[in-house]
């Protein structure tokens, strides 16, 4: 009797951990700047979208306030649908139209070969949550020795 009563335990506890699988978690990802490039041809920049949920995602839209030394230094917004795949990070390359002081102070930061503080804020929508999620980082870029008018 005894022994039948464990095969039955046992058997239930078995069952109970194969059933449902890997566990789908989502999580609000993060943004950060990768990359300013200066240059003739156009500013750009790279966004960083790093994701910590276990199931593929896509970034649908941003709408983001770039601030350099505490002025806002550019706004951008649009769609990138671009796929995310679980706790993975992809980069997504932007045109960046920086005012003149934001420029100036960038230079200035490449021709010192110092860090440029910048903060990042505003939202992003990931699917398949469908929600925008609010964005606030704060960090610094830095000359790349080699590559003139870029900072990460």
């Amino acid at each position: 009797m005894a022994r039948s009563l464990l095969v039955v335990l046992f058997a239930v506890l078995l069952s109970a951990c194969g059933s449902g699988g890997p566990v789908k978690r989502i999580f609000p990802p993060e943004a950060r700047l990768q990359e300013i490039r200066l240059a003739e041809a156009g500013d750009r920049m790279q966004l960083r979208v790093q994701s910590f949920s276990t199931v593929p995602s896509e970034v649908q839209a941003y709408d983001f306030v770039l601030e350099i030394a505490g002025v806002e230094a550019a706004r951008f917004e649009g769609d990138a649908s671009t796929q995310l795949l679980p706790q993975a990070a992809e980069i997504i390359e932007l045109p960046l139209a920086l005012d003149a002081a934001a420029i100036a102070r960038a230079r200035q930061s490449l021709a010192a070969g110092t860090a440029l503080r910048y903060r990042l804020h505003g939202t992003i929508t990931v699917e398949p949550a469908g929600r925008a999620y609010p964005i606030d980082y704060s960090s610094a870029l830095s000359p790349v020795p080699g590559l003139d008018g870029v900072l990460r």
